[in-house]
């Protein structure tokens, strides 16, 4: 073997050397790469990221059979007409519910209480939304709104417990004083709460909520947030006035095989219900202002 003066072998050391420092530069930037594609990150892919859009025709709910004792619970003289179908919505005051023996009646969707306020998850949620999937109950997640928390820590509580399922129903915003929250703030701080939550709600799920109010929040606050989203109204003698009504609950002590004591009964016409929630494309979230 040839031998090497100790000066070709010094030049010889800080070539190798040099060799090495560019291998690790080169094969660590590619790494990074590498690593990045499978993360979808760094901020170019986060600026081409578009909304979540849902798959509106993976909801899919069952009709209510004509003589199904659901109907037991419609006011007098009114028959359910042929995009309508019967519900309930619940919550864990309703203790433990049979789903089967609810379906069993002809009910085809439920809507089931997630969350209220920040910080509160329905302890019976899970249990009932799992009860009523595995019934053949097409489910959807409501939430209590409060005016003593914001509507960003409200809507990542209710995302918490009730992600994205383009299988369910749309979720639904509950607005009411009937909870623990005594605040009254002016118009202008409820609605621009209310524009967060649903912002970050409608967001995530890629549709319109579904917006329930009682008559004491419209005549204190109005409705302004109700405009382009479904309308689920509350009327006791027949349907709701408003023609395009989504749902229509039509009483709070309704008689259901399956639950114990009164429960809300709900009728709902899907399509109205799937195009009213429907986000058209470049449309994003809607904000309100309001004189105080």
């Amino acid at each position: 073997m040839p031998r090497f003066t100790p000066e070709q072998v010094r030049r010889r050391q800080i070539v190798a050397g040099a060799l090495a420092v560019i291998l690790v530069v080169v094969l660590g930037g590619c790494t990074a790469l590498v690593i990045g594609a499978v993360r979808g990150g760094g901020s170019d892919a986060a600026a081409e990221r578009t909304p979540f859009e849902a798959d509106d025709a993976a909801m899919e709910v069952a009709t209510t059979g004509a003589g199904a004792r659901a109907a037991e619970n419609l006011p007098g003289g009114i028959a359910l007409g042929a995009d309508e179908v019967m519900g309930v919505d619940v919550s864990a005051h309703q203790d433990e519910i049979d789903w089967e023996k609810v379906a069993s009646d002809g009910y085809a969707f439920a809507y089931i209480k997630a969350t209220e306020g920040a910080d509160y998850t329905d302890s019976a949620f899970s249990a009932n939304w799992d009860g009523a999937r595995a019934a053949g109950i097409t489910p959807g997640a409501y939430h209590y709104f409060t005016l003593c928390s914001s509507g960003e820590e409200q809507a990542e509580d209710f995302l918490a417990a009730a992600p994205p399922d383009d299988s369910a129903l749309p979720p639904a915003l509950d607005l009411e004083f009937d909870g623990a929250c005594e605040k009254r703030p002016g118009g202008v701080d409820a609605q621009a709460e209310i524009d967060a939550f649903t912002a970050k709600v409608e967001e995530a799920w890629g549709r319109r909520l579904l917006i329930y109010s009682s008559s004491e929040w419209r005549s204190h606050y109005g409705l302004p947030v109700t405009g382009p989203r479904p309308d689920w109204l509350f009327s006791a003698g027949g349907r709701p006035p408003q023609a395009d009504w989504a749902v229509w609950q039509l009483r709070f002590d309704g008689k259901v095989s399956g639950i114990e004591g009164g429960v809300d009964i709900d009728v709902a016409r899907i399509e109205q219900l799937r195009d009213g929630a429907a986000i058209s494309e470049g449309e994003g979230a809607i904000a309100h202002e309001e004189e105080q």
